[in-house]
């Protein structure tokens, strides 16, 4: 027998084991994620459609949800669908929902444009209208009343009928903007959360780049928060990397899976009216610091899915959690119970 031939017959057992163990793996990774779920606990109400949810707000009376398959309208007492939103625009891949100050005007960011809504007419603004990009990914209102739009090719300003795009020769860090934030302060974040190489920006008049070394648990900044406290929080993460950031002006102090964040890669921030704090993470469901312990939920405890992307609070005080997999709504009573259980 030749050599070659030996060697083979000496690997192929240890190929059958590991390809064996490969499947077994895989087979209880499709079971843990697909398996059929418990019903959720009382006060959760799971609502499919929308099916994929990518941002939450509060317009007219009802919660509007945006994501891959459209714009929908729901209940915010039953957390029924009302709706689909037919609009004269194909609003697949919406990735960001924002009113204007009054709650009159809703802007939806989505892979086409830039689209207004005044309750009655729609109205898209492209490149060609002054947008830095086709393709928006965040929007925020300033309190001086400017809209800042997030795009892959910079970020513009949208100020008394006027655009004002900024990119990285003006002192952004990185090209791409897909989270903005401001802060109680008046400054303005700005986080690469579209490009594995990231970047966090602030914006106070003049542009300050943040280094990630020793500010960030990773540079790909996904979401920003400022507590009641006035602590800032950035989640930050790509793949099976990351963590969360907090600053509180002068320190930064990093949290990972470790210290009882849900997963690695934070993929979304929220305060609940209680001042606890929620951690959607991208592969492993939420985490909820309730100040004195953490908690870990996924859809074997109710979670719709296991990307959270979104979060709100509604007038009633009911939380929604918007994930891949549909919507979660969990009444006034059944959320605050969480702090009672712990």
């Amino acid at each position: 027998m030749s050599h070659a031939a030996a060697s083979k017959i000496r690997w192929l057992p240890i190929l059958q084991f590991l390809g064996g163990f490969g499947m077994v793996s895989l087979i209880g990774w499709l079971g843990m994620r697909f398996w059929p779920m418990p019903e959720p606990p009382v006060g959760w109400k799971i609502t499919r459609p929308p099916q994929d949810v990518m941002a939450l707000v509060f317009f007219e009376n009802a919660i509007w949800s945006g994501g891959r398959d459209g714009l929908y309208r729901l209940d915010p007492q039953s957390g029924d669908l009302l709706d689909k939103i037919e609009a004269p625009i194909n609003f697949s891949g919406i990735t960001s929902l924002e009113t204007d100050p009054q709650g009159t005007v809703l802007w939806v960011g989505h892979q086409a444009g830039l689209s207004r809504f005044d309750g009655l007419t729609w109205q898209t603004f492209r490149r060609a209208d002054g947008l830095p990009d086709d393709q928006v990914l965040a929007l925020e209102y300033t309190s001086e009343g400017d809209l800042w739009v997030g795009t892959p090719s910079g970020v513009g300003r949208f100020t008394q009928g006027q655009w004002k795009i900024y990119g990285p020769e003006d002192g952004l860090a990185s090209q791409a903007v897909s989270v903005i934030f401001q802060d109680s302060h008046g400054r303005l974040w700005l986080g690469d959360g579209f490009t594995t190489s990231g970047g966090l920006s602030m914006y106070d008049g003049t542009w300050q780049t943040i280094q990630p070394q020793g500010h960030l648990v990773h540079p790909v900044v996904n979401a920003i928060l400022e507590d009641r406290r006035g602590l800032l929080w950035f989640g930050t993460g790509f793949s099976s990397q990351g963590g969360v950031s907090s600053f509180d002006g002068t320190a930064w102090n990093l949290l990972t899976h470790e210290d009882g964040l849900a997963g690695a890669k934070t993929r979304s921030l929220f305060e609940d009216t209680r001042g606890g704090l929620w951690f959607g993470s991208e592969y492993d469901g939420i985490a909820l610091n309730d100040g004195q312990s953490w908690r870990t939920f996924t859809p074997k405890a109710g979670l719709a899915g296991w990307e959270v992307k979104d979060m709100l609070q509604d007038s009633g005080e009911n939380l929604w959690l918007g994930t891949e997999n549909g919507l979660t709504r969990l009444s006034s009573q059944a959320w605050q119970d969480l702090y009672a259980a712990r």
